[in-house]
């Protein structure tokens, strides 16, 4: 239960061609009208969803703490202390869902440096830093960019490293961080 995020952000692609009507009286008052026409395109149902929260699983913070790593393949590594107790640890997962031929999808969510603070539930001033994120997203497509072409659903995952105070205190945490698709 470490990520929330439902954004999409669709480009508005709508052009709007209307040609005015030209009225020109003559000597005897009479018109001419031409006809004018609006042309408009609607994005194709885009929608992303989360499937899965990003959950490290049950960890024991130990008397020097260190660091618990999940990958978006759901593996765990540990520094210092910290030792990976078992529970369900899992990346955050998406699944993108458009009805278009192809799509050159850009992600927008943490990544690299971007920290997102874990806090507990009932202890206020306990905290953890989540960092390091990563992504499966940018998978190679066509020409070398993140494309998919005839795909209506893609998944991704997003994973990072969680930093582990000395005996942390016991509980649960909870931060939250959004992941935003653009489309180009």
């Amino acid at each position: 239960m470490f990520s929330r995020s439902n954004l999409v952000r669709i480009p508005a692609a709508a052009a709007l061609i209307a040609g005015l009507g030209a009225t020109l009286p003559t000597a005897a008052q009479a018109q001419d009208t031409t006809a004018s026409r609006s042309i408009t395109r609607v994005q194709s149902d885009t929608r992303i969803e989360k499937l899965a929260d990003l959950h490290f699983g049950d960890i024991i913070p130990g008397a020097a703490g260190g660091t618990i790593t999940l990958n978006v393949n759901g593996n765990v590594s540990t520094t210092g202390t910290v030792v990976a107790a078992g529970g369900d640890p899992h990346a955050a997962e998406f699944q993108i869902t458009r009805r278009i031929f192809a799509d050159y999808p850009v992600y927008n969510g943490p990544a690299g440096t971007d920290t997102v603070v874990l806090t507990h539930v009932t202890l206020p001033s306990e905290s953890m830093t989540l960092r390091d994120f990563t992504t499966d997203f940018n998978r190679p497509g066509f020409l070398g960019l993140p494309a998919y072409f005839f795909l209506s659903n893609y998944e991704f995952r997003v994973a990072g490293t969680l930093d582990v105070a000395a005996d942390q205190a016991a509980g649960t945490y909870l931060g939250f961080f959004d992941v935003t698709i653009d489309y180009n």
